[in-house]
């Protein structure tokens, strides 16, 4: 567990410090900086991994879901690559949510197998939902024609957190504060997106410890996770 927690920490570390940026200025630094970070929680649910004695179908879907997870960060940080960003931006998002999104049914699955379904908690997935809808009546968000497909990912999102309050032990310890990072981290990151000040620098004090330190912590999370599913 010493390694797994070790690799997950050394991804938040890179994100956060982003030593690559030395090497590599401007948006292509930041961009392979996110590829090697978000290696890392691969490699750790790799190691959450090896200490099982045998890998069963939901310890795989986590290992599935990072390698998603990882393939969507490209995705979403891949303007420097693009032969014109303005134009292919917008294209590159919707296109990133998808692996995201897929992830995220994989953690839900494997969480609604290891959990007791708790009649109360029933709650919790439509919180996320109103929430974004009220913002985007109020104007605070602007999703435009995004804003269906944002707001059944919303769905997911508390789907997920839902399913990680009805497991028990060490994963709900696990499980549950990663759900809530996550959805702290695609909160904020919708808010910069679609909020009165959009097209932020990505590459801010602000977006860093609202966006991406959650994001990380909780992949840090979930593949310590890996062990107990």
């Amino acid at each position: 567990m010493v390694l797994t927690i070790a690799l997950g920490l050394c991804g938040v570390l890179m994100i956060m410090l982003q030593p690559v940026r030395r090497v590599l200025k401007g948006p292509m630094g930041f961009f392979a900086g996110k590829i090697f970070a978000s290696m890392f929680f691969c490699l750790a649910g790799v190691a959450g991994a090896a200490q099982r004695e045998r890998l069963n179908w939901q310890a795989a879907a986590l290992l599935l879901g990072f390698c998603l997870a990882c393939l969507g960060d490209i995705l979403l940080t891949i303007e420097p690559v693009l032969g014109d960003p303005a134009r292919d931006k917008g294209y590159a998002f919707a296109v990133g949510a998808v692996p995201f999104f897929l992830a995220h049914v994989l953690n839900l699955a494997v969480l609604l197998s290891k959990g007791a379904f708790v009649p109360w908690l029933l709650t919790l997935p439509i919180i996320l939902p109103a929430l974004y809808a009220a913002l985007w009546k109020r104007k605070t968000l602007d999703f435009g024609k995004l804003g269906g497909p944002l707001l059944v990912y919303a769905l997911l999102l508390g789907s997920l957190m839902w399913a990680a309050a009805q497991t028990n032990g060490i994963l709900r310890w696990l499980a549950l504060p990663a759900a809530c990072l996550f959805a702290l981290a695609d909160t904020s990151l919708f808010l910069f997106n679609f909020g009165p000040k959009k097209e932020q620098d990505r590459t801010g004090t602000g977006f860093s410890w609202l966006v991406m330190f959650p994001y990380y912590l909780a992949q840090a999370f979930m593949a310590c996770a890996v062990a107990f599913v």
